[in-house]
């Protein structure tokens, strides 16, 4: 029997769940909405998950590896992510390891275990450093520095999504003003788009769309959306002197009408920061939605 793990990516809207080998494949996968549950509610939820995965699985787990939205607080194992407002300091660590009946449960940011996956297997193979990001439903960054994850004092490093780039913004969810993901994730751009005249829809793949069918309100949404995008970017990668980044998530899956408008401010904002002038390299995550799942694991398996 092969050795593998069970890994859990605890996104703003739904909890993903998968058994997965030591090459990275996964076995088994399903996935949980998160909806206005209460805390034990939600962990009953995951628990029910859990288990029939671990039931079902033919590969010998050797241990759990989480993936959350943020932040995260590894000193106690604990998590509050910023979009489910019923878990704060929730000892997700501890449930595990009472759950599995085992002290092999590890923790980190979801896009974190992004960048972890992208660097072993996909867009950030060969890439000693580089920032990882996630853009969808929120906005969360992950460091790959010297080859390795980097957590950070406290496990949130690349906590980017809510870094202010406008201090006289609107309030975002976290309590600060002008945060990047009150800017730049999905939702927030078709609700931008809703206040000046768009209503050909309520998602994001919708407003993309509208904008691929020359929609200009739906276009310019967008656009805000990536400039902003674009600023927070070229804040991360000049304060830490990295040119490579390496993006994924469902907005992103778009296609040009998101990554045309990103690569024009990515290219207005560096070249105003002369050491990243013509040096951003910016890719598409390869791993797509798998990606969270299968960097939960490494932290199980290297």
């Amino acid at each position: 029997m092969s050795v593998g793990a069970l890994a859990v990516d605890i996104g703003a809207t739904k909890i993903a769940f998968g058994t997965i080998d030591s090459t990275g494949k996964i076995e088994q996968k399903i996935e949980v909405r998160i909806e206005n549950k209460d805390s034990e509610q939600i962990w009953l939820s995951i628990e029910q998950a859990a288990q029939n995965l671990l039931q079902e699985s033919k590969i010998e787990i050797n241990g759990v590896g989480i993936a959350s939205a943020g932040p995260i607080f590894l000193q106690d194992g604990t998590i509050s992510p910023v979009n489910i407002s019923a878990w704060r300091r929730f000892p997700i660590l501890n449930r595990f390891k009472e759950l599995i009946n085992s002290e092999r449960v590890f923790l980190c940011g979801d896009a974190m275990a992004v960048a972890n996956a992208e660097h072993k297997f996909g867009a950030g193979r060969g890439l000693s450093n580089f920032l990882g990001m996630v853009v969808s439903t929120g906005i969360g960054g992950g460091l790959i520095i010297n080859d390795s994850l980097f957590l950070g004092d406290s496990g949130n490093s690349g906590f980017l999504g809510h870094q202010s780039i406008d201090v006289h913004g609107e309030e975002c969810a976290c309590g600060r003003k002008g945060c990047l993901e009150s800017l730049a994730s999905g939702p927030k751009m078709v609700e931008h788009a809703k206040t000046i005249g768009w209503n050909m829809g309520s998602d994001f793949v919708d407003l993309a769309e509208s904008a691929r069918q020359g929609d200009e309100i739906a276009k310019s949404a967008i656009d805000r959306g990536a400039r902003a995008l674009a600023v927070g970017i070229t804040n991360t990668l000049a304060s830490i002197d990295v040119h490579h980044v390496v993006i994924g998530g469902g907005v992103t899956e778009a296609g040009e009408i998101f990554w045309a408008p990103l690569r024009k401010h990515l290219e207005n904002e560096s070249s105003l920061v002369g050491f990243l002038k013509d040096k951003i390299d910016v890719r598409q995550a390869q791993l797509r939605r798998d990606a969270g799942l299968i960097g939960a694991s490494l932290l199980v398996l290297t």
